[in-house]
């Protein structure tokens, strides 16, 4: 059946209402809103509103008593009608997510930040203090622009040229890199870009090759190869990156059970900040195992997690020092031993 112009103004209403997730109403407060902008409104009226907005088209399914006697909602608030105004919390929370990208702001690419603010008419409140802030390094000299133009070649599938030095390199001229960029990911506080390079005779392209660079080592003069079609990736980006910690992945290593125990006093905080997202406790019967084997460990908690090794995973197990200790397999304890050895002597020569 065809909606009038005067239903579909009620609708509008009474959709913004039902949406409210910070509010439960009633037909009899749904019809004084109504009244306040429509004409000739009655309690029958809205009820029968409330059905149409049930049936074909609309098909919004509701929730009625759930906010107190009388009181109707929809069963999913995230998905109205119509368009509706932000409300003033709304308008604080975007207004902080889009300070929260304030590091973006003031590059070429990423313009469209300032003309979003303006267009929300979200002026700054003159608040001094972020409500959230993130992990940053100012240290790393990324290039200016350079994370803009990234993300703008991401998003437009176009395959890349760029200058890069590696770390070990410092002092030698850029060399110059194409690759098929798939995406930006943050690792430690530094910027990498995850890509495949497009090959040439000495080293061919292989579709199942994920590359990173760290922004910090780029040049900063990216530019389009026109003449070059974009090749997508068929890896499943994030699955692989669950295979490590960090961003090295190595191929030729293959995924480990990494067994390690954790100090009485550390267990918690263990506990509640993964190591690895694979981590788990291990089961009675291994636990029973391990003390047997280490029984200098009774008092510990045995973790384990799976991924392949690579030097962040070394790095991190060693930042911990005295808390955590490697089990198995040996040849990752003996690496982490070889570092805490050669710390010691270090701190023993001065």
């Amino acid at each position: 059946m065809p909606v009038n112009k005067d239903a579909m103004a009620r609708y509008r209403i009474i959709d913004r209402m039902l949406a409210d997730p910070h509010k439960d109403y009633t037909t009899r407060d749904i019809e004084n809103a109504v009244s306040r902008e429509c004409p000739r409104v009655s309690t029958r009226m809205i009820q029968k509103d409330i059905k149409a907005l049930e049936e074909a088209p609309f098909n919004k399914s509701m929730l009625r008593g759930m906010g107190g006697r009388g009181t109707v909602r929809y069963e999913d608030q995230s998905t109205p009608l119509f368009y509706q105004e932000l409300t003033e919390d709304e308008a604080d929370i975007l207004r902080e997510a889009i300070k929260s990208l304030g590091r973006f702001e003031g590059m070429e690419n990423f313009k469209w930040l300032e003309n979003l603010r303006r267009r929300l008419d979200m002026p700054d409140k003159g608040r001094e203090r972020p409500v959230i802030s993130f992990s940053k390094n100012d240290v790393l000299q990324i290039p200016a622009n350079l994370l803009g133009q990234l993300y703008s070649a991401i998003a437009r599938n176009k395959v890349i040229r760029f200058g890069y030095r590696r770390f070990q390199d410092k002092g030698k001229p850029f060399s110059r890199v194409t690759v098929y960029p798939y995406q930006l990911r943050q690792y430690n506080n530094r910027w990498f870009l995850l890509c495949n390079p497009v090959g040439n005779e000495e080293y061919p392209f292989n579709p199942e090759q994920i590359f990173n660079y760290a922004l910090d080592r780029m040049d900063g003069k990216v530019e389009y190869v026109e003449d070059m079609t974009f090749i997508d990736t068929a890896v499943d980006i994030d699955a692989r990156f669950d295979e490590v910690i960090g961003v090295t992945y190595l191929k030729d290593v293959e995924m480990r059970d990494i067994y390690f125990a954790v100090k009485p006093e550390s267990v918690n905080y263990i506990r509640t900040k993964y190591i690895h997202p694979s981590q788990d406790e291990v089961n009675p019967e291994t636990e029973k195992d391990l003390i047997r084997k280490y029984p200098s460990l009774s008092d510990c908690k045995f973790f384990v997690i799976s991924c392949r090794p690579n030097v962040e995973l070394y790095a991190l197990f060693a930042s911990y020092g005295a808390s955590v200790v490697i089990l198995e397999p040996t040849e990752i304890r003996e690496e982490i031993l070889g570092r805490f050895r050669e710390a010691v002597e270090n701190y023993s020569n001065l």
